[in-house]
């Protein structure tokens, strides 16, 4: 039985990389502790370790499944290799982990030679775009780098019949690696040319950590139905990013038929395609994204609108977890064989 490190969950019910392990149900997890002499000792053992990791995040949580992943015998998957998988690495099973980070932000971490141990110590690696799998290629042998993208739950996150209002909703969702300064600047325009007839949400962590425009609603920590409506009613999800890999919210967004805008950087046009349900804009281009938000918005009520909304939910059904998790298997049996 492959064992797997599941990580405190940042994401929805039905979000988030953690949900592969529902489409796996052969899979142990190792979770962190929940008895109070466990706890204890977790807390322990991170603080003599914590200074000894280079990973930027770190938290007792982490410190605690990596040194259950280090006791443990036989296959294993790390979720998380970016915010595990550094003590453990010195374990005795084989092993298969999952990286997030796009690739610059991984060559930060840590100088190539610390990259060269940890890499090596890891069986089979898995990343979720091109650039990810290029990086580690550099490290390992590159059969034993795989490319098994990120998925969706499209069962959750779904369509719906939608009457388009006369004040489309642009929708952005998130915190991590986004561009503030180009959203900053598309809603101050669009709010120029369109007043109070267009509503401009922000869906994020960071509520309350920097100045917004005033016609921006910002909401945080709202439910995951309230947080399918958005994604349903939006005429367009605006995702102005620096970096990325994967993105759940332009795979929640995609699944539930909303168009997107997004930037052209890392993995994103790995997941995007050549469909029409995403216009990609180059990076820190705000004239590029606007244009792209209105073009969107031109089109709402008209056929070429639901092209965009069809083929939206079609290329999300690509990405689908149970495709995913067949694909991750495929690693898992190159584990069991060593």
């Amino acid at each position: 039985m492959i064992a797997s490190v599941v990580r405190v969950p940042w994401h929805t019910a039905h979000s988030g990389y953690d949900r592969l392990l529902d489409h796996l149900p052969d899979v142990r997890r190792i979770t962190p502790p929940t008895r109070r002499l466990a706890q204890h000792a977790a807390r322990r053992a991170h603080r003599l370790l914590r200074r000894r990791c280079p990973l930027p995040f770190y938290p007792v949580e982490h410190c605690a499944t990596d040194l259950a992943l280090l006791a443990a015998r036989g296959p294993a998957h790390v979720l998380y290799g970016d915010e595990q998988f550094y003590f453990s690495r010195r374990r005795q099973g084989p092993t298969a982990v999952t990286y997030h980070r796009p690739a610059a932000h991984l060559a930060a971490l840590m100088p190539p030679a610390a990259w060269r141990d940890v890499a090596a110590r890891a069986d089979q690696i898995i990343t979720l775009d091109p650039h990810q799998q290029e990086f580690f290629a550099n490290l390992v042998p590159a059969e034993r780098v795989h490319l098994v993208p990120h998925g969706i739950d499209t069962a959750a996150f779904t369509p719906a019949d939608q009457l388009l209002t006369s004040r489309p909703l642009v929708l952005t969702v998130g915190w991590w690696l986004r561009d503030w300064k180009v959203l900053d600047t598309v809603h101050e325009r669009l709010h120029r040319r369109h007043g109070d007839g267009i509503n401009l949400t922000v869906v994020t962590r960071e509520a309350h950590r920097r100045p917004w425009h005033p016609a921006t609603r910002v909401l945080q920590g709202i439910s995951e139905p309230s947080l399918i409506t958005l994604y349903r009613q939006a005429a367009v999800l605006l995702l102005p990013l620096k970096d990325a890999t994967a993105n759940n919210a332009l795979l929640e967004a995609l699944a539930c038929g909303t168009p997107v805008v997004a930037t052209d950087v890392g993995g994103i046009p790995h997941y995007a395609g050549s469909s029409p349900a995403a216009v990609l804009t180059p990076p820190g281009d705000t004239a590029a994204a606007i244009d792209a938000v209105e073009t969107v918005l031109t089109e709402t009520g008209t056929p070429d609108h639901t092209l965009r909304r069809t083929a939206a939910r079609e290329r999300a059904q690509t990405f689908a977890w149970p495709a995913i998790a067949d694909q991750t298997r495929t690693i898992y049996r190159l584990l069991e064989q060593q």
